[in-house]
């Protein structure tokens, strides 16, 4: 069964980070897909979404960039990312010049 988690623009505005725990499925790639919306609740076309792959085995905790994706003109954006045990991804957003 697909998961599904939603952010309101008011809670990653007034929050500036939002987290979410959630448990992946066992196959070895996951597909993260979304959608960037601008403050007044449109899509955000050609905003870029930054995967960061996050390290908690050193200390402090390292962030490696896997790299980024953009999003299309209804603001929607997919990656595919291998599943890494024990490991954590962390997703940004950067709306467009």
């Amino acid at each position: 069964m697909q998961q599904k988690i939603y952010f309101t623009g008011c809670q990653i505005i007034c929050s500036g980070i939002v987290t979410a725990d959630i448990t992946l499925s066992n196959n070895a790639f996951i597909l993260i897909t979304g959608t960037v919306y601008s403050p007044t609740g449109k899509p955000l076309p050609n905003a870029a979404v930054e995967i960061l792959l996050l390290d908690d085995s050193h200390n402090p905790s390292e962030e490696k960039s896997l790299g980024v994706t953009f999003t299309l003109q209804d603001g929607t954006y997919g990656i595919s990312l291998p599943r890494i045990g024990e490991k954590q991804y962390k997703l940004i957003a950067y709306s467009p010049v």
